[in-house]
């Protein structure tokens, strides 16, 4: 085999094993973010139960 072949090929491997080093980084991050948004989304649901409980006492109150 021609060794420019070789190396074109090796070049190619260590391309792909960094991009696919990058990809891995932002599904950790991707993952991060998704958590994140999921507890603050967990937190907004709280606060509007709260909120529909206050207004179901309040409703209850009223004649």
């Amino acid at each position: 085999m021609d060794l420019r072949i070789i190396l074109r090929l090796e070049e190619k491997i260590d391309q792909l094993l960094s991009r696919n080093q990058d990809l891995e980084e932002q599904v950790r991050q991707f993952a991060i973010e998704r958590s994140s948004r999921e507890e603050e989304l967990e937190r907004i649901r709280q606060e509007l139960d709260r909120i529909l409980a206050k207004l179901d006492f309040l409703d209850r109150e009223m004649p």
